[in-house]
C-alpha cells in the first residue's frame, strides 16, 4: 500500500512536471518570469527554483550511500573509528557487573557527527546517571549513515558540513541546521522505502551489532533501542536484522518518534511510543504512513496494537523538540515538573520494569 502511494505520488509529480515544462503552461510561466521588473523578486524566484532542483537531486541521491556500502564501494564496510561509550551507574563503573540489558540511543535528524548538542548531551548524562548498575548504555551511533560515518568526514561535501557545524557552534540560532535536518530526513525516508530500506536498515543493524560487540555483548541479553524523532524509525528498521542475528528480546522506546509502522514491528517484543500533545511532527507522521491508519486493520502496525505490543504514552503539553521539547530541563509542565524530569520518570519506569504496565501508559 505504501509503495503504491509512493509510486502514485511519483507519477503525479512527473505529470505535473511534464505539464509545466512541455505544455502551453510553460510559455505562460516564461512570459511571466521575463516580464518581472523587480530584480529582488526575480532573485527570489531564481533562488527558489535552484533550491527546488537541489532538493530534488538530494532526494534522488539519498539512497546512494547505503547502496554503495552494500556494493562494496567504500572498502571493507562499516567505519569503526568512532568510539562507542559504555556507561554504567557512576557508583559501579569499576565493579564486575553482569549486564542485564543494553540500552542503545539513536539521535534525531539534527545529528551530523558524534558530538551531541548541549540539550541532548544533558539528557544522555542524566539518563546514564539514573540507570541501574547492571545496564550498559551505548551512544555515539550515527543513525543516518549505513557506514557509521559523520557528515564531516570522508565525504565529497565534508567541507560544507564542517562549515555548517562551525556556524552552528558560534550561532546556535542559525537557520543552517535545516540542511542537516533535510539530509537526514531523506535518510529516514530511505529507511521506510520498500526498495532501498532493507539495505539501509541492514547497514544500521550492522553498526549496532558492532557497537554491542565492542561492549562485550553476550547473546540473549535483552536490548532496548531508544530512538529520538527520526532515530525511532531507524531503530525500527534495524529490529528485523538484530532479531535475526541475536535472537534476544528487543524493545523500542520511541521518543517523539516519526515512524512508518511498515517494518520491524512484527519482530518487536514491545514498542513504547512517547509523544507530546503539541508534537505536530509526530502527528503528521501518523497521517503520512497508511499502515498506521486505523482503517488499515490488516497492517502489521494495527495487528501489533491489537495484541498490546504497542503502547502509547502522552507527555502532555510538550512539543517535538527545542525549548518546549521532551528533554528540555527548563520548560515546566502545569504540575510544576520539568519536561526532562517527566521524560526521565517514564523512561526509568519502563527500563526498570517497576510495574507490569507503567502508570503513564495507555494501550490505545
Amino acid at each position: 500500500m505504501t509503495r503504491r502511494l509512493i509510486q502514485l505520488s511519483g507519477v503525479v509529480l512527473l505529470t505535473v512536471g511534464v505539464i509545466v515544462l512541455l505544455s502551453p503552461a510553460n510559455e505562460q510561466w516564461l512570459q511571466w518570469y521575463l516580464a518581472l521588473n523587480n530584480k529582488l523578486l526575480k532573485l527570489v524566484v531564481d533562488l527558489a527554483r535552484v533550491s527546488l532542483i537541489a532538493l530534488l537531486l538530494a532526494g534522488l541521491l539519498s539512497p546512494f550511500e547505503a547502496l554503495g556500502w552494500w556494493a562494496g564501494w567504500y572498502g571493507d564496510g562499516i567505519e569503526m573509528h568512532i568510539p562507542c561509550k559504555r556507561s554504567l551507574s557512576p557508583h559501579h563503573q569499576h565493579s564486575p557487573v553482569t549486564p542485564s540489558r543494553y540500552v542503545i540511543y539513536l539521535d534525531g535528524i539534527s545529528q551530523s557527527c558524534a558530538d551531541y548538542p548541549q540539550r541532548v548531551q544533558n539528557f544522555l548524562d542524566t539518563l546514564v546517571a539514573a540507570l541501574p548498575a547492571d545496564m550498559v548504555f551505548v551512544q555515539d551511533i550515527l543513525a543516518y549513515s549505513a557506514l557509521n560515518r559523520p557528515l564531516t568526514m570522508q565525504r565529497p561535501f565534508a567541507t560544507f558540513w564542517r562549515w555548517v557545524n562551525r556556524i552552528e557552534d558560534g550561532y546556535p540560532q542559525s537557520p543552517l541546521d535545516i540542511f542537516i535536518n533535510l539530509r537526514n530526513t531523506f535518510q529516514v525516508a530511505v529507511s521506510t522505502d520498500n526498495r532501498y530500506g532493507p539495505v539501509f536498515n541492514r547497514g544500521t543493524a550492522q553498526v549496532i551489532l558492532n557497537s554491542l560487540r565492542q561492549q562485550g555483548y553476550r547473546p540473549g541479553v535483552p536490548i532496548t533501542l531508544l530512538g529520538y524523532s527520526g532515530g525511532a524509525q531507524v531503530a525500527l528498521g534495524a529490529v528485523t536484522y538484530l532479531k535475526y542475528a541475536l535472537g534476544a528480546p528487543i524493545e523500542v522506546i520511541s521518543l517523539s518518534g516519526v515512524i512508518s509502522g511498515n517494518n520491524g514491528v512484527a519482530e518487536l517484543d514491545r514498542l513504547y511510543h512517547l509523544t507530546g500533545d503539541r508534537d505536530l511532527l509526530a502527528q503528521i507522521g501518523a497521517m503520512m504512513f497508511p499502515k498506521r491508519w486505523p482503517c488499515i486493520t490488516w497492517s502489521t502496525w494495527n495487528q501489533a496494537k491489537a495484541v498490546g505490543k504497542i503502547r502509547f504514552i502522552s507527555l502532555g503539553p510538550v512539543s517535538h523538540n527545542g525549548a518546549t521539547g521532551p528533554i528540555d530541563p527548563v520548560a515546566q509542565l502545569p504540575g510544576g515538573d520539568s519536561h526532562l524530569n517527566q521524560t526521565m520518570k517514564i523512561l526509568m519506569e519502563i527500563l526498570t520494569e517497576q510495574a507490569e504496565r507503567p502508570s503513564a501508559i495507555a494501550s490505545s
